[in-house]
Parts: C-alpha cells; sequence; structure tokens
C-alpha cells in the first residue's frame, strides 16, 4: 500500500468522496494557482484550493448548509493537513 505522502491530496479526497457519497458526478478540480498572491499561498503551494461539483443522492432532501457540513466532516483531515479552501457545487440527482 503506497503511503500517504505518495498519494496526492486531489486523489485522497476523490476516494473519500466516493466511498461516503456514492456520487454520480464528482468532479475535483485543483484550483490553488488561481489563488497565487493570496496571503499564504506561496509559489511552492501545492493542493492548497479546490473546487468541487458532485452530484449525489445522499445530498437529496437536505439543505446547501447540511450537505456543506456533510463534506467538510469528511475531509477534516485534509483541512488539518493544509487544505485551505473547499469551494462546493452539491445537489441531489
Amino acid at each position: 500500500m503506497e503511503s500517504e505522502t505518495k498519494i496526492s491530496r486531489q486523489s485522497r479526497m476523490e476516494t473519500i468522496l466516493n466511498e461516503k457519497f456514492s456520487p454520480k458526478v464528482l468532479q475535483l478540480t485543483d484550483v490553488t494557482l488561481e489563488h497565487a498572491g493570496h496571503p499564504g499561498v506561496t509559489k511552492d503551494s501545492k493542493e492548497t484550493h479546490f473546487r468541487l461539483y458532485m452530484v449525489s443522492q445522499k445530498f437529496y432532501g437536505k439543505s446547501t448548509v447540511e450537505n456543506h457540513r456533510a463534506v467538510y466532516q469528511e475531509l477534516g483531515e485534509e483541512f488539518k493537513k493544509g487544505l485551505h479552501a473547499l469551494e462546493m457545487d452539491l445537489s441531489a440527482p
């Protein structure tokens, strides 16, 4: 099994999201470079800002806030390890 340091943050996040939400659509895009010049973002920053579009039955009947909280809960460890921002567009099919 590969160590966590060899697996990209994007791959780890995609695995978690697929396992926890069984999405019909999952698009996770690294947008770190779009934030160049922002405080805390250096030329060496990698995989700190992402954009997520996900469609999952798990979001059915829930509010936007509930859906966002569910995703934040599942990705909590990534935020502790350097993930700084996650822009989300979440919906049910």
